[in-house]
């Protein structure tokens, strides 16, 4: 009686060994999927890397229950963000408790970032294509943290393809502010000029220099000219505008230190019908 139970005791657990092993088995090709799927929306190009941690077990992965997932990729180029939700159906519903996201050095809309960053919780997903597809198709998300962040080189870039009539602009970054310095060309020469503000949020979705001064040859501006070159300038990135991610980011304020600065907000994944622009902004 004793070896008839104790046998069954190894069999019961050489199963689990089993099951966990196909699991893991299983986990490991998703994650390479969803890699070659991100990739595939990227046009082929740039890093990219896909962690899935299976809530409970074997039995996650078996009912797409997840604590977390992990998305990484770097160096791409793209239009607009690869990620979307789509309609839902119920009866195929998997869970994550939370999606992380985090883009490195890439370019949305030619626009350079250094790096984009988003936690969202409560993601709802398609457990039918997660484990007879090996597709990572999301339902819905909360809204979680959201961060952009900009260096030095990727505001003066992005600044002298905005203004082509503004040449050698240098964008330079502290914790005090911003200041520009470049050459405006006219007909008869350019001239040298300096301004410098402090960087703010409008309406969480656009960022805009305040409270700024301008110097051009050596000589302070008027505060109504200043005023008038302001306007024309700001809002200086717009995130719908420049990176189409108005319905996803929600921008609530920047932090901004030596060589960089970052918009700190709420982000979501927004529905693919609406291709990631326009959609329901946070209530």
């Amino acid at each position: 009686m004793v070896a008839t139970d104790a046998r069954r005791l190894l069999q019961f657990a050489l199963a689990l060994l089993v099951i966990a092993g196909g699991a893991a088995e299983h986990t490991r090709r998703l994650e390479r999927a969803a890699e070659r799927q991100i990739r595939s929306e990227l046009g082929g190009a740039g890093e990219v890397r896909v962690q899935i941690k299976p809530q409970w077990g074997a039995l996650g992965v078996l009912l797409a229950k997840a604590d977390a997932i992990h998305v990484y990729a770097s160096g791409f180029q793209t239009a607009q963000m690869p990620f979307f939700t789509e309609t839902p159906v119920t009866a195929w519903q998997g869970h994550a408790r939370r999606v992380h996201i985090k883009l490195e050095d890439f370019r949305l809309r030619g626009v350079p970032v250094r790096r984009l960053e988003a936690t969202l919780p409560n993601v709802a997903l398609d457990s039918r294509a997660a484990a007879f597809a090996l597709r990572i198709r999301l339902f819905r998300t909360g809204w979680g943290d959201g961060r952009v962040t900009l260096d030095e080189t990727c505001l003066t870039e992005f600044i002298a393809r905005r203004l082509p009539e503004v040449h050698s602009v240098q964008v330079n970054l502290a914790a005090s502010g911003v200041t520009i310095t470049g050459e405006i060309a006219a007909l008869l020469g350019s001239w040298r000029f300096t301004a410098s503000g402090q960087v703010a949020v409008r309406e969480g979705q656009q960022v805009v220099i305040e409270n700024a001064s301008l110097h051009m040859e050596g000589e302070e501006l008027p505060q109504a000219v200043v005023q008038k070159v302001m306007d024309a300038l700001n809002p200086v990135l717009d995130i719908e505008r420049d990176l189409r991610l108005g319905s996803a980011f929600v921008v609530e304020r920047v932090e901004q230190g030596d060589g960089s600065i970052s918009l700190i907000g709420r982000a979501t994944i927004p529905p693919r019908q609406t291709g990631g622009l326009n959609g329901s902004r946070k209530p």
